[in-house]
């Protein structure tokens, strides 16, 4: 049986006001990019959009650069925060792994322009040599840790067919992450609908039940 709703995300502590105005610029910028391209928008093109001059806008970040850094910060706390919160709640594997399905189709959809241009962008942030880019690269590792569990919980109890756990959180992901290139909220699907029916085909093609 499918459901019908997105997994919410826990509630967090309400944003500072400079928070509050710098999320604003990151999803601005993440927009401008996302339609342009990162290296064909200008500082200038960020300035205008933001209605900040130079000095407003480094108030809030300290460079172009930076602002990639910031837009995956955007999306990966909530989708961390979500998908932890649904491992804990120990259910089956596969309704864990529905869950995440769920978890990662709604950050696609609430943070799409965030997800696309990191997607289009990540080898400029996770190649570098930084102690944030080590947090992105931590950050993603994360997130495939929760799923591998899951898959390992999944072999251990019978539910799932023994794979090789890493290959498989690889194809899961490949599957809904590629969504952010032709999803749409006004389109013919919702995001739940997306990710239960992504979640149907996966778990057949893992699971022993036939």
């Amino acid at each position: 049986m499918t459901s019908s709703h997105l997994e919410p995300a826990p509630p967090v502590p309400p944003p500072s006001r400079f928070d509050t105005r710098r999320y604003e610029i990151v999803d601005i910028a993440a927009g401008l990019f996302a339609r342009h391209g990162y290296h064909a928008t200008s500082l200038d093109d960020l300035c205008e959009a933001t209605a900040l001059k130079r000095g407003g806008l480094y108030h809030y970040i300290g460079s172009k650069e930076e602002l990639l850094y910031l837009i995956h910060e955007r999306f990966i706390e909530p989708l961390l925060a979500a998908a932890h919160e649904v491992e804990s709640r120990g259910a089956s594997p596969d309704a864990t792994l529905r869950g995440l399905a769920h978890v990662l189709m709604g950050v696609i959809a609430e943070y799409n322009d965030q997800v696309t241009v990191f997607l289009h962008e990540w080898r400029s942030v996770v190649d570098k040599d930084s102690e944030r880019a080590e947090r992105v690269r931590q950050a993603r590792r994360d997130f495939e840790s929760v799923i591998e569990r899951t898959l390992e919980r999944g072999m251990a109890d019978g539910s799932f067919t023994p794979r090789k756990p890493m290959l498989s959180v690889l194809a899961f992901l490949g599957m809904i992450n590629y969504a952010y290139q032709w999803y749409r909220p006004d389109g013919d699907y919702s995001a739940a609908e997306v990710a239960d029916v992504f979640c149907d085909i996966y778990l057949l093609g893992a699971g022993t039940r036939r």
